[in-house]
């Protein structure tokens, strides 16, 4: 989005908007002119029959029409009214719905690097309260912002016309209400700003001790994160106390100008009145609807005060969302390539990768190896050696700061993302599920597989037992939020099931074994090789028993490459593998003598 623009969220709903700003333009031109024809009647609807002693005369007939138009006028105004709320809020809410759509949709497109620009709570926040406020904004403040210049220019039109002493007064008052509003806006838009970000640090402390609910208690830590809440929800208090002080102040000094407004008028306007013949009596009149005017006309000021101290926090809201928008994807996709991906032949070329691109502090440096399509690699590495980076780029989660890697030939920025991604299935080191069944979990891994097919993906990842005899109701089991009732290992093998459901070229393991025992661990990789010999199996471990059995295996440290073999090569050549092995085979000895 090269100008970010409310109105381009705001195009599908332009008709509302249209018919509502129209709606409130007629209304307050209907508003205004009952004062008018009421001046008309009190001028008009009475007959002077003499000044001394001053007797009158009611036109009745006059009378009765212009309170029948008047009454016409406000029954008008009533529908226009209604008219007006509904098509905005159509309009305000078409506009909250749009902004959620594309943010969501936008946060999509994300590469790895925006979302770590970006903190996930700050994105929640960001794609629910902030677009609330707008969304309410727009909603409260449309019908002000147009009838306040209207009525305001109408009563000045009017005060010049029927009294320039009246108009002094009116004038003095409007510039002070206005200088007003501008200070305040000034003030406190700033206080807004930083409750928008204190409110993402309440809903970060919220996730991550809802997140981390067992672990809290089992650490008996449960005081040290109310006490942590507590410092974050007392910051909202405070800023919101701030910002509530000074809207509260405005509608405070804004109702005082009001009535200084007021009392002004009544002082000029009744000495004026005083001096007056009584063949000036209908003055009295003018000065009566003048004072109409001007008590709609502030009343109108009073709550656009009140939109500006809104539109204040709205625009804290809007530049937060702005950022979002602004954020350019570092990942180019190329959706128009014809390129489909063959096989998953593997080729690292001089690959370095730096998060921060700076290349002086890669975390991938010269990685260059190459995997024959259907292969079961091993990639192993003591923890910070990068392992999992390496098929992170695999995916274009991340771009290469230097070199090239290539999948069945061809440059991976030359697949488009579709294409590429389609082809290649990760299950992550965290095991992730949502709410739903299990079935609808498998199937988010492809929503078209038959159940046969998914049978078959469950059996290979050794899960079809414990779904069909241990789950109260089998594939149709609920899962309860990223299946928190269902064990790790479990959860690890529901999700290996789902990414081999995918059928993709390229299968990615990220340390998902590391909670399954050995047994089921052998078996799973016995199914691997047997029953998806086609596909390219990249095995990311801790343990060396993982992968022990791997055509090749990958030993990482400091994201260089030590060695490339099989297990029996890499115990003779490579030193750090060796270690791990005979570290850990020496921890299983102890474990078994015990």
């Amino acid at each position: 989005m090269k100008r970010f623009s409310l109105w381009h969220f705001l195009k599908p709903y332009k008709s509302a908007f249209i018919i509502a700003c129209l709606a409130i333009i007629l209304e307050t031109g209907l508003e205004i002119s009952i004062p008018f024809l009421m001046n008309l009647m009190l001028d008009n609807g009475m007959k002077e029959l003499s000044t001394s002693p001053a007797t009158y005369e009611i036109n009745l007939s006059y009378t009765l029409m212009m309170g029948g138009v008047m009454i016409a006028f406000a029954l008008v105004a009533l529908g226009l009214g209604i008219l007006t709320a509904k098509y905005t809020a159509k309009a305000g809410r078409g506009l909250g719905y749009e902004l959620r759509r594309q943010e969501y949709l936008k946060i999509q497109s994300f590469s790895f690097s925006n979302l770590d620009n970006f903190r996930i709570n700050s994105l929640v926040t960001r794609m629910t309260n902030d677009i609330q406020i707008i969304s309410d904004t727009f909603c409260q403040s449309l019908r002000p912002v147009l009838r306040s210049p209207i009525s305001l220019v109408f009563s000045l039109v009017l005060a010049i016309i029927m009294s320039r002493e009246l108009s002094v007064v009116f004038g003095i008052i409007v510039p002070l209400l206005a200088a007003v509003l501008i200070i305040m806006a000034i003030l406190v838009r700033p206080k807004f700003v930083r409750m928008q970000g204190a409110l993402d640090r309440v809903n970060r402390t919220v996730q991550e001790s809802l997140v981390a609910m067992k672990l809290i208690r089992a650490n008996a830590k449960k005081d040290f994160e109310i006490h942590k809440f507590s410092l974050v929800n007392q910051e909202v208090k405070k800023l919101g106390t701030a910002s509530s002080t000074l809207i509260v102040s405005n509608m405070a000094i804004m109702q005082f100008m009001t009535y200084a407004c007021i009392i002004g008028i009544l002082y000029v306007g009744g000495n004026s009145a005083l001096k007056l013949t009584p063949n000036q009596a209908d003055v009295v009149n003018d000065m009566a609807t003048f004072l109409n005017y001007v008590t709609q006309t502030l009343a109108a000021l009073n709550m656009l005060s009140n939109v500006f101290m809104s539109l204040s926090r709205a625009e804290a809201s809007y530049t937060r969302i702005k950022e979002v928008f602004k954020s350019t994807n570092e990942i180019i996709d190329n959706p128009n390539s014809t390129i489909k991906m063959k096989d998953g032949a593997i080729q690292f070329d001089d690959v370095t990768f730096s998060y921060s691109n700076d290349i002086n502090k890669a975390v991938l440096q010269n990685v260059s190896f190459e995997i024959v399509d259907g292969e079961f690699v091993g990639i192993l590495g003591q923890t910070g050696s990068s392992k999992s980076t390496l098929v992170y780029l695999l995916e274009r989660f991340y771009d290469v700061n230097k070199g090239a890697i290539f999948i069945s030939g061809h440059n991976v920025k030359d697949y488009s993302l579709k294409e590429l991604r389609k082809n290649i299935a990760i299950s992550f080191q965290s095991p992730r599920l949502f709410t739903g069944t299990v079935k609808e979990n498998l199937l988010w891994g492809d929503s078209n597989a038959t159940d046969e097919e998914i049978i078959e993906a469950c059996k290979i990842a050794c899960c079809y037992d414990f779904i069909v005899n241990k789950l109260p109701d089998g594939f149709n089991t609920q899962l309860g939020q990223t299946g928190s009732n269902v064990s790790g290992g479990q959860r690890q093998r529901l999700c290996i099931a789902r990414a081999i459901l995918r059928k993709p070229k390229i299968l990615i393991l990220d340390d998902s074994f590391s909670a399954l025992d050995r047994v089921t661990e052998g078996q799973v990789k016995k199914n691997l090789r047997e029953k998806l010999s086609h596909m390219t199996k990249i095995v990311i471990a801790q343990k060396v028993s993982t992968i022990q059995d791997a055509d090749k295996i990958i030993v990482l440290n400091e994201g260089k490459i030590n060695s490339i073999g099989t297990s029996e090569e890499l115990l003779k050549t490579d030193q750090i593998y060796r270690d791990i092995y005979n570290l850990q085979n020496e921890g299983l000895k102890d474990a078994c003598s015990n």
